[in-house]
């Protein structure tokens, strides 16, 4: 088999994956806080500051006659000696209160806040002395709507930590990838090889056909010198015409990972009517480069690159 970084390439290319799902989720990892999630995808995700606290909040389409829609608010690693003292300042007025122990040390709370507007409470464990969860408040009516849908996401939050996702080998590479993520095809001969991955539905087009990014880590030797800079002149060259590159920087090496510093690109691909966004990293040892690329379509681009840039950082020689 006759394997080039140019067919690895093209194969990167791929970013649309199209099934007819009746009611698909979309995947969410919020950048600053390692939170992700699943959520459907008529719902918005948001960001707001308040006092200082910066955090992320869903809404869903609203209900009947609601003038305010059911909201989600998701509560970031907090450090707490219990799941209960994380929840004592959202319980603050409450009343009507049912506690509801769950797996693996989770607990719900349901109950009316101060205002009378039903909650919904959800504190888990997330490592030692850490907690995450989500608070869900709408009019009874979007409760009751929405409760299977508020069930799965927050049922559905975890707080990514790569140390703790599988890392995948091959032909002397090694990455990381969150288990949520689809391994795709493996081809290797030798001196060649690649590995792809398939991120969870990002984006919604077209009624219910799902939106993913791809991830691809190929090797393959380096033309003389051997060096980073052949290599890089040798990938820049592979590039059509319809790339841009819209940004250039220095890949700095993970401490404790063998892995030379490399270049960082970021680029865009594509036409006015069809644009895709690339995510590039290259490093070279002992004259073998590996490239790991990230590529989404350009709309859906901003939930995948929080994933592409945590697992960058895994990329190792082995």
């Amino acid at each position: 088999m006759n394997i080039t970084g140019r067919t690895f390439l093209a194969a990167a290319t791929l970013t649309i994956w199209a099934c007819g799902a009746p009611d698909p989720l979309l995947s969410f990892l919020d950048d600053e806080s390692g939170l992700s999630f699943t959520h459907p995808p008529r719902w918005t995700v948001g960001f707001a500051e308040q006092a200082g606290l910066r955090y992320r909040y869903l809404t869903a389409p609203k209900v009947g006659d609601d003038t305010e829609a059911l909201s989600v608010t998701l509560i970031a690693p907090t450090p707490a000696a219990s799941a209960d003292a994380v929840a004592a300042a959202y319980l603050s007025g409450a009343f009507g209160v049912v506690v509801t122990p769950g797996r693996e040390g989770a607990v719900t709370w349901t109950f009316k806040d101060q205002a009378g507007v039903s909650s919904r409470l959800r504190v888990a464990p997330a490592g030692p002395g850490r907690f995450i969860g989500a608070w869900a408040r709408g009019s009874d009516a979007a409760m009751k709507r929405y409760q299977e849908r508020i069930d799965v996401l927050m049922a559905s939050l975890r707080l990514e930590n790569t140390s703790d996702w599988p890392e995948e080998r091959l032909a002397g590479m090694a990455v990381r990838a969150a288990s949520s993520w689809t391994r795709g095809s493996r081809l290797s001969n030798a001196t060649n090889a690649s590995m792809q991955f398939k991120s969870p539905p990002l984006f919604v087009d077209k009624g219910t056909d799902t939106i993913h990014g791809f991830v691809t880590l190929t090797k393959e030797p380096v033309p003389p010198p051997g060096d980073l800079e052949a290599f890089f002149k040798m990938v820049r060259s592979r590039a059509s015409d319809t790339v841009a590159r819209l940004d250039h920087a220095e890949w700095a090496p993970t401490p404790g990972i063998d892995r030379p510093a490399g270049y960082a690109d970021y680029l865009r691909s594509g036409t006015p009517l069809t644009s895709t966004r690339i995510r590039r990293w290259i490093t070279v040892k002992n004259g073998v480069g590996l490239t790991f690329t990230c590529e989404a379509r350009a709309d859906a681009f901003e939930r995948l690159d929080p994933w592409c840039r945590r697992m960058a950082p895994t990329v190792r020689f082995e």
